[in-house]
């Protein structure tokens, strides 16, 4: 696949409202398509996937206790991530401390079967855009590790065949209409070795989203948040899964990617304890002792000037 063969018109999607829990990929025709479409296409909106009042919660309390990120200006404790956006850290509080906030029983298993049953959260934010922002920029929320800086044969064939990393589920804390906006895609540029800037991709693929549905995509694909031409912010909730050996090192240089306390996390369900359990390992890293000339402290495998290190230029 190159980014001339992608023709899709709309964002796949799989709809599990009819759907009987408890449930797992084996024993679901629904979710074994759900897992065909996403690797193929590296996105997917899964409709119907949570109690729309469950969600009119989250929204209540998110707005309650954000409502000093809603206006456009830079913060020191939240990044901007665009014109009129906002990332902020979620708290684990109310109903955010709760499994099916972190762990929805209709798209769990499908990021368990992606990404392996040990796979950990990695970041749980929102991003916060107001009436009036414009596109964003067409990007990935990470280079794809598969991508070597150099070519060899068949790197194109190789590539294609890396399975995910890193998936990002997004939660809509009001309904995607035409006005609101949503996340723009560029289906299958998970796959190749294509530049955000090429010529060649075309317009992306839109979506729109009743309350409830949720739509996850592949860290490598390339993407873009949509104009919200409303005149309400649009708060999209994300959870970042990624397998148990991978560290976002580039995206959360001004605030923590998950805000949990060894109290909250001693709440969780024992089964779910491990996939925070790393954020508390060490948040804290003296600059005095970071070796700027070798590997990054974060683990990442890299250099330090060309992970960590970076946010210091």
């Amino acid at each position: 696949m190159d980014a001339q063969t992608t023709t899709l018109t709309a964002v796949p999607s799989i709809d599990v409202k009819s759907m009987e829990l408890p449930v797992t990929v084996r024993n679901s025709a629904i979710l074994q398509e759900g897992v065909e479409l996403f690797l193929q296409h590296g996105c997917l909106v899964i409709e119907n996937a949570f109690d729309p009042e469950f969600i009119r919660k989250l929204h209540d309390e998110f707005t309650n206790n954000f409502k000093d990120y809603f206006a456009d200006k830079i913060y020191d404790d939240a990044l901007d991530v665009g014109d009129k956006r906002t990332l902020v850290t979620i708290d684990l509080e109310g109903s955010f401390n709760s499994s099916d906030y972190y762990a929805p029983a209709k798209v769990f298993p499908l990021l368990e079967f992606l990404l392996s049953k040990n796979l950990i959260v990695a970041a749980l934010g929102c991003v916060i855009s107001l009436p009036g922002s414009k596109d964003q920029h067409r990007h990935r929320d990470y280079g794809n590790i598969y991508h070597p800086s150099f070519n060899y044969p068949d790197v194109e064939a190789f590539i294609a065949k890396a399975p995910p990393y890193a998936i990002t589920l997004g939660i809509p804390l009001v309904p995607i209409t035409e006005l609101t906006g949503n996340t723009r895609f560029w289906p299958g540029t998970h796959l190749t070795k294509v530049r955000k800037n090429d010529p060649n991709l075309g317009p992306g693929v839109d979506f729109v989203a009743d309350l409830g549905s949720c739509y996850l995509f592949d860290y490598r694909l390339l993407h873009g948040g949509v104009a919200n031409k409303s005149d309400v912010p649009r708060p999209l909730l994300y959870s970042i899964y990624t397998c148990p050996w991978f560290r976002d090192p580039v995206n959360y240089s001004k605030q923590q990617p998950i805000d949990i306390t060894e109290e909250q996390l001693s709440k969780l369900p024992i089964k779910y304890q491990k996939m925070f359990s790393w954020v508390l390992v060490d948040r804290t890293v003296n600059p005095k002792n970071v070796n700027r000339t070798g590997l990054c402290y974060c683990g990442s495998g890299l250099l330090y000037k060309s992970c960590h290190g970076k946010l210091e230029r």
